[in-house]
């Protein structure tokens, strides 16, 4: 099947005009389905009363099913709820179900898409909780699942068949793992997507798992979840077949070996500098994109680095010099440093953990490569009041997520970051929106969280791994002369550490990209009580608690090329860009035995916006809030 012409929207910023979430096109591949028509049709009526919505029957029926459609067709109101009808003869059924919803993709009108099947086992009225779910998560596609809270399985018509259904869906997790990150029920036909956010060149439909199809081919969309109750068939009989598992197992077959030529990994900071990977790096998923605007740019290529030499070596013969960091267990990198960019290859062991590759070699150089262009990486957790930006640092380890992720379920304040911010000498602060490292502590002290029951019970035994005492044991072993980036990438691909962007954290929550940073606080366990301190002290201390988060192996090779490279002093100038930054903010440190910073911070802001300054004597502002 040639690759389907695209509209000229297709390509529009994303989340443009969310007000376009009251207009859907309602796609519903048939076979064999006519005594459903009618009864879906009047479902979607009314869950969609509100809407203005069209739906399109994209039909490869060898009964009278379209004929049914053509009935209600010319029983409807066009003017407020449009049926069309495309009716595929037998020589243009190409691509199965697939390419049915793909025919219909490209013929939909509205700048939102359900597709839906038509079965009646999909519910029509949850297709607004899937539009609402897009709004509040700014999600660019909301899959409705079987397997989340709310949702069911029941209409599945035995065990065999909800145990095929959990198999298949393990199945694609396991063959793409963190790209499906997150995806409760990959397998389900009935999902939401703005089409503004749809290459549809990339899909090559095949089989009947259109989702699997979408999901794989574009790693640029933010996904979210409804849970729905997966109804009884009403009438006709199940597609399901030996012939559809088969041609299940080809589809994956065919999305893994096209997956890494297919897609290219494409990431944008701010317009700052851009990261191009041929390994997907979850922790920048919300700064993909199409076609970078930034001209700084590393890429990072996956290859053999059999032949590097074991331990750190630094070849300077050529025009642009390479530092590699190669160790026995498996790890292995070069790092070359040219006009054109910075280029980044790694072995396929280290690309098979991707958040070691991206901790452990993207970032650090991200933080050299950032100072030489005028901004900082700084490790500090941050919030907005408005157009006013306060960070929160602390060593790691402290408490500091859990903190925000209380201050924002308690609080009207809006989320920045939670691990990392752009700073720039004019004080404005950039969202760095990597995912939040979270424990099972932290999720019991939230409650109302969007995560499953699987999710929830993983978090136990990667709590323990990915803890204190784990980042502590790790660095201990770095005296010794043991792989360690080879063991952290073991441990990291059999448990990886438990991830999740805020909006599954706390249910509503607001966000901002950029703003004014307009105070700071420093979050300390031990001792009690508020005290304000001077710029050049919290200098001193932020720059520690940025130092703390590196220095796992190969962070030294690494910054040693890039500091001995560069035309200026780039430890000197992070210093002077943080000083300019926060020279006249107020900065308070928050001790505390019991961890109770989320209850004192917003009280603090609230305190700082009454009377726009803070006051310069120790523990002021604990006395502010009692009286």
């Amino acid at each position: 099947m040639n690759p389907p012409r695209l509209r000229a929207d297709r390509f529009a910023p994303a989340g443009s005009t969310r007000s376009d979430l009251r207009q859907i096109s309602v796609i519903v591949p048939t076979k064999n389905e006519s005594r459903n028509v009618e009864p879906l049709v009047a479902a979607l009526y009314e869950a969609l009363a509100t809407f203005d919505a069209e739906v399109i029957f994209v039909d490869d029926s060898d009964d009278d099913t379209a004929d049914a459609v053509r009935g209600v067709i010319d029983r409807t109101d066009s003017d407020r709820f449009d049926v069309r009808l495309i009716h595929r003869s037998p020589n243009a059924r190409t691509g199965g179900l697939s390419g049915a919803v793909l025919e219909g993709l490209q013929s939909a009108r509205m700048r939102w898409a359900c597709v839906m099947d038509g079965d009646l086992q999909h519910p029509p009225s949850t297709i607004p909780r899937m539009l609402e779910k897009a709004e509040s998560s700014g999600a660019s596609l909301v899959l409705a699942s079987r397997y989340v809270q709310a949702g069911s399985p029941e209409g599945l018509a035995n065990r065999g068949r909800r145990a095929v259904s959990i198999l298949s869906g393990s199945v694609a997790k396991l063959a793409f793992g963190p790209r499906l990150s997150g995806v409760s029920d990959p397998m389900t036909g009935f999902f939401v997507v703005d089409t503004a956010q749809l290459d549809l060149s990339r899909v090559h439909p095949m089989g009947f798992k259109i989702l699997l199809e979408v999901l794989i081919s574009h790693p640029d969309l933010h996904v979210a979840e409804v849970g729905f109750d997966f109804g009884p068939r009403e009438n006709g009989e199940s597609k399901a077949s030996l012939g559809q598992g088969i041609q299940f197992a080809r589809q994956l077959i065919e999305l893994r070996r096209g997956g890494s030529t297919r897609l290219n990994w494409r990431y944008d900071i701010d317009g700052i500098i851009a990261v191009e990977s041929e390994q997907r790096l979850p922790e920048l998923d919300k700064f993909v994109c199409r076609r970078p605007t930034a001209a700084n740019t590393i890429t990072v290529r996956v290859t053999d680095l059999g032949h590097l030499p074991i331990g750190e070596s630094i070849d300077t013969t050529e025009f642009s010099p390479v530092v590699s960091y190669r160790e026995r267990g498996g790890f292995a990198m070069s790092l070359r440093l040219g006009v054109l960019g910075t280029e980044v290859m790694v072995s396929k062991f280290v690309a098979k953990s991707p958040h070691v590759l991206y901790t452990n070699v993207i970032e650090p150089i991200l933080r050299w490569r950032l100072v030489e262009l005028g901004y900082v990486l700084v490790h500090a957790a941050c919030f907005a009041d408005g157009e006013d930006a306060y960070l929160v640092t602390a060593r790691t380890d402290t408490g500091k997520t859990t903190t925000m992720l209380k201050v924002l379920k308690q609080s009207e304040l809006s989320f920045v970051s939670d691990d990392l911010v752009v700073l720039s000498s004019d004080g404005t602060v950039r969202t760095f929106p990597k995912p939040l490292t979270i424990s099972a502590h932290t999720v019991h002290a939230l409650h109302n969280t969007d995560l499953n029951r699987f999710e929830r019970i993983a978090l136990f035994p990667q709590s323990r791994i990915h803890s204190r005492q784990g980042r502590l044991i790790a660095f201990l072993l770095t005296r010794f002369r043991l792989p360690v980036a080879s063991i952290n990438a073991i441990v990291q691909r059999v448990v990886p550490p438990p991830k999740y962007h805020v909006e599954r954290l706390v249910r509503g929550v607001n966000s901002q990209s950029r703003s004014t940073a307009r105070g700071m606080f420093i979050i300390e366990r031990g001792g009690s009580g508020d005290m304000a301190i001077s710029s050049e002290r919290a200098l001193q201390i932020l720059q520690a608690n940025c130092d703390d988060a590196f220095g796992f192996p190969p962070y030294s090779s690494l910054e040693r090329l890039l500091l001995a490279s560069s035309e200026h002093d780039l430890k000197a100038k992070e210093r002077a860009i943080i000083e300019t930054a926060i020279s006249s903010l107020p900065v308070i440190v928050m001790r505390s035995e019991t961890m109770d910073w989320a209850e004192r911070i917003p009280a603090s802001v609230l305190a700082w916006r009454t009377i726009d300054q803070v006051p310069e004597e120790p523990y002021a502002l604990a006395t502010l809030r009692s009286a």
